[in-house]
């Protein structure tokens, strides 16, 4: 079985690779670091416990890339699963990113780009809810990657990215 290492693709200074059961430690870390920029709650136990089973469930879903440091600390993540509805009824996949987190020394070095990039590669549609307050600058990131608004709600932005109808033929 190859090592989580020979999965990892430099890019600049930063790799990326798959979240695995291995990260909680880390990326609960990277949540509690992150969270009032996010913005989450997990001041609670409940909160905490929601967020941990948030965690590991994203974890084991395999499609939720994290970057990775030269010292190879987790520095970002986006944490997503398959969409069980798209999944069930239509056989299609369709990936929903619960959580975006990059470190704040990391923000300006392309870390959600190298993240994003990962998770668009599975060419499937991707959706992501940004909420009021965030403080990453996620949504611009995302604009930045070719997603676009397609609903905003009180305290939250949804949006979306879909491949090209050749890409998905492919």
């Amino acid at each position: 079985m190859p090592s989580a290492q020979s999965k990892e693709k430099q890019v600049a200074d930063l790799a990326h690779r798959n979240a695995s059961l291995e990260d909680m430690k880390d990326l609960w870390a990277l949540m509690r670091q992150t969270a009032a920029d996010i913005p989450c709650s997990i001041e609670s136990e409940s909160d905490q416990e929601r967020a941990l089973t948030e965690i590991m469930k994203c974890c084991t879903a395999e499609l939720s890339p994290v970057v990775l440091d030269a010292k190879r600390n987790v520095v970002g993540a986006l944490l997503a699963r398959r969409d069980e509805l798209d999944w069930g009824l239509r056989n299609t996949e369709t990936i929903n990113v619960s959580l975006a987190a990059v470190s704040a020394s990391h923000r300006e070095n392309g870390a959600f780009k190298v993240l994003i990039e990962a998770i668009l590669k599975r060419n499937a549609p991707v959706y992501v809810e940004v909420k009021a307050g965030e403080g990453q600058g996620l949504a611009a990131e995302l604009k930045g990657c070719g997603f676009s608004l397609t609903k905003t709600e009180e305290g939250a932005e949804l949006y979306k990215w879909e491949p090209a109808a050749e890409a998905k033929a492919a």
